[in-house]
């Protein structure tokens, strides 16, 4: 049994102060900063069979933390390189040919080449890159819808050059997503008119692959809960959580309440609040919608993706 947590240990390595700096930070590098945190608080790996590399890597995430780093800009050139994928054969293709109306087309050395036009991606929406038609390549081939006749892919079922291109065969990597070829006229319609076009084509779409529309999120998300990511101490949270993570070991609600709002803070927080308020909101963040419905509302009122996260502390609700 592990022994208890005492203070000393959490603030010999935690410093309040240096959690000032993401009040600088853009909504949109807030959020960017919680995915960061979030990819390193969660063990990717099965608990039968724990990834030592991850591991490693918290812990010396933990140390950077310390520091006062913030991990999605002071860390953005840290290699990573993990063992998450040891059970997948890893196939190199660096050349590939493709032959696109009538005419061979060759990819060389796509996995090297710089993105240089930076397009609009989103979470449900997103370009449709050079890396994503290798990965359908590769995959289509590896289930013999596509043969290699001369060097030139062959498709020899399924619906890869139909509206809806949708694997057909259950793969755990296309489960969720379709490829969608779809012309569009920018310069003749409003965004108003394609949305509306759009949307009766995702009807169709659904019908046709048999995907139901997803229920709505019951939670609902705006300025309050923009600030609530500050006065719960989230980024604080979650590093209190990535220690249990590393360390094995529980820290108890009280002694969260005790480092995370000290006795000389303007409020006067306890375990039982930990427990009921501050908790549950930091799970809904890591585990459930929270912060996909953020990212929804921060794109729908683009006007606070810029706006530091101090000013935003400032509007009025």
């Amino acid at each position: 049994m592990a022994k208890k947590v005492t203070p000393k240990e959490i603030s010999a390595w935690m410093n309040l102060d240096i959690y000032n700096r993401f009040l600088d930070l853009t909504i949109d590098e807030i959020i960017n900063e919680l995915e960061h945190r979030i990819f390193f608080l969660l063990d990717l790996s099965s608990k039968e069979n724990p990834d030592d590399n991850f591991k490693k890597f918290q812990a010396e995430f933990l140390e950077d933390i310390k520091s006062g780093a913030i991990l999605s800009s002071d860390l953005s050139e840290r290699p990573i390189s993990s063992s998450f994928d040891d059970d997948v054969e890893d196939e190199e293709i660096s050349d590939l040919l493709f032959r696109i109306h009538g005419r061979t087309i060759m990819s060389k050395d796509h996995d090297q080449q710089p993105q240089e036009e930076e397009l609009a991606k989103g979470e449900a929406l997103s370009p449709f890159t050079l890396a994503d038609l290798v990965s359908y390549h590769r995959h289509f081939r590896l289930t013999k819808h596509i043969d290699e006749i001369d060097n030139i892919p062959v498709v020899n079922a399924g619906r890869i050059f139909s509206s809806v291109n949708a694997v057909e065969d259950g793969s755990e990597y296309f489960y969720d997503e379709i490829v969608v070829n779809v012309n569009v006229n920018l310069s003749s319609f409003t965004d108003d008119e394609l949305l509306s076009e759009f949307k009766e084509m995702l009807k169709q779409w659904r019908k046709q692959l048999g995907i139901d529309e997803p229920e709505q999120y019951k939670q609902r998300v705006g300025i309050s809960t923009i600030k609530k990511i500050y006065s719960y101490r989230v980024f604080q949270f979650l590093d209190l959580m990535l220690w249990e993570s590393v360390n094995q070991r529980k820290i108890s609600n009280e002694l969260i309440a005790r480092v995370l709002y000290p006795l000389d803070g303007d409020e006067v927080v306890g375990g039982q609040q930990i427990k009921d308020s501050v908790r549950p909101f930091v799970e809904k963040i890591v585990f459930e919608s929270t912060l996909q419905q953020l990212k929804f509302y921060t794109m729908k009122n683009d006007y606070l993706r810029t706006m530091r996260l101090s000013d935003v502390m400032k509007i009025a609700e």
